[in-house]
């Protein structure tokens, strides 16, 4: 009887859970391979064993962050802004992006020039009568940021006559060019692409704002369950380096990064959650 009792005591439904190292799917993107590696770095700091989760949007992972269902996150922007004030939730590095990615990471709103509209101002009396596309619920081009230029002549996405979520930046392009939407929120890069590619198929076409250059989103720790700063030391350290570039590889936005760098909060702190 003792021997039974001393097996089940130490058997291994008892060890600790896995813990989960997640972020958001995009069609374009292996984010399950993207993230291995960052699976194995917190395996190493926390002596238990981690796999990938995905989910299906960027607000998705931002709540299951807050609700201690994630452990670690690689996150957005938009992500990151919304899970930002979640209690225990500690960032706690950035991929080193080069100067030249960052610069290009932006978003933009574009309409058709058919609809006759020349700059945001007039959004505010339209609205109602227009259709509007945008990427994914907490993706930072192709959602946050052109929220917040909507907010600053007093509308919202939800105040347009139709919302959709075209789920990739092309594909919010494409509701605008086949008709489906009046107004596309999306990153400046796939727009940049498609005019050089189709210059006659984009001059029908008409740029209303544009972003400064966004930040990517920080990696993104759950205190209860993993050393927040033991994590961020070790992909400050040698081991980020072999964490960084297959990383890298999962956001356009990120491309080419070789490092990780400190979390500055003060590079976050003008973004608000939509």
């Amino acid at each position: 009887m003792l021997f039974m009792l001393l097996a089940v005591l130490t058997s291994p439904q008892d060890a600790s859970p896995a813990l989960r190292v997640g972020t958001y799917s995009y069609p374009q993107y292996d984010r399950e391979a993207a993230l291995a590696p960052l699976a194995r770095a917190v395996e190493q700091v926390a002596g238990r064993p981690a796999h990938v989760v995905l989910l299906d949007t960027p607000d998705a992972l931002a709540d299951a962050m807050c609700r201690g269902e994630v452990d670690v996150a690689m996150t957005n922007l938009g992500a990151f802004v919304k899970m930002r004030e979640c209690p225990r939730l500690q960032a706690v590095a950035v991929l080193d992006t080069p100067p030249d990615v960052l610069d290009r990471y932006r978003g933009v709103l574009l309409t058709r020039r058919d609809m006759a509209i020349a700059d945001l101002t007039e959004l505010s009396s339209r609205a109602r009568e227009l259709r509007y596309s945008e990427v994914l619920p907490g993706s930072t081009s192709g959602a946050l940021v052109q929220a917040e230029a909507l907010g600053s002549v007093g509308i919202a996405p939800m105040d347009f006559s139709g919302l959709r979520h075209a789920r990739t930046h092309e594909g919010a392009l494409a509701d605008l060019l086949e008709g489906r939407a009046d107004i596309a929120a999306l990153a400046e890069e796939p727009w940049r692409k498609f005019a050089a590619d189709h210059p006659d198929r984009a001059a029908a076409l008409t740029p209303l704002w544009r972003s400064e250059p966004l930040p990517p989103g920080p990696v993104t720790c759950r205190e209860a369950a993993v050393d927040c700063v033991a994590l961020g030391a070790a992909l400050l350290g040698p081991t980020g380096d072999a964490v960084a570039v297959p990383l890298s590889e999962g956001w356009s936005e990120t491309l080419g990064a070789k490092g990780f760098i400190p979390f500055d909060a003060s590079r976050f702190a003008p973004f608000k959650p939509r």
